[in-house]
């Protein structure tokens, strides 16, 4: 199973490596942080004691996350990422680096994240990744643990690489991820579609729990 879960990896990371995204989405960083959008009002509803960011890319949301949270775990299949929050996050002594395999949190404890967050990046994320990470999700959240996932609503077939789909949308809906929630023993909370880059309800935001 591994070795199929690390050949996704492969297919989905290629393209964020040492990538000119990262420096363009800068400018878009407020879409997320700002109180009258989508995202804000459900980050707002996560514990914040210690919070996990999947994907962190070069750490403009880590950014702000870590001037907010008593302790955060920066999270990127790219060593490069990592080494770029490094650099950006050295004023802060509350941060913790991780480089992962790609679909799963390892080596983060059972039990020990309040909270995890991925914003922009599970977009991408092929339904065997996403399910692998809901899984882990489960073992890493501690009892009651939410998780906030921006993951892609594009009913699209398989047969073609994501990147050519719309804003390189992989195929998911918002009904799948919550079935695939459920199966993966946590609990969905909340779940909404969101339009992206002029296409109507191109994107999902769902809010998931740990039971207990």
């Amino acid at each position: 199973m591994s070795s199929d879960l690390e050949k996704s990896v492969e297919v989905v990371a290629e393209a964020w490596k040492d990538s000119p995204y990262y420096e363009d989405a800068e400018r878009w960083t407020w879409f997320f942080w700002d109180e009258t959008r989508a995202f804000r009002p459900w980050f707002d509803r996560l514990d914040p004691r210690n919070i996990l960011e999947l994907a962190c890319g070069h750490g403009r949301h880590s950014e702000v996350v870590a001037a907010m949270a008593p302790a955060l775990t920066v999270m990127d299949v790219h060593q490069e990422n990592i080494d770029a929050c490094r650099r950006r996050l050295a004023a802060f002594s509350n941060v913790a680096f991780v480089q992962n395999d790609g679909y799963d949190y390892q080596p983060v404890a059972d039990a020990s994240i309040t909270s995890i967050f991925c914003y922009d990046a599970m977009v991408h994320f092929s339904a065997d990744l996403i399910e692998s990470y809901l899984r882990d999700s489960a073992r890493v959240l501690v009892p009651g643990g939410m998780a906030l996932f921006h993951h892609s609503n594009h009913d699209a077939g398989t047969t073609q690489h994501y990147g050519l789909n719309p804003c390189a949308r992989n195929a998911m809906t918002l009904e799948r991820f919550n079935a695939l929630t459920i199966a993966s023993g946590l609990e969905p909370v909340a779940s909404r579609t969101l339009d992206w880059g002029g296409f109507v309800d191109l994107d999902g935001l769902s809010l998931v729990r740990r039971p207990g």
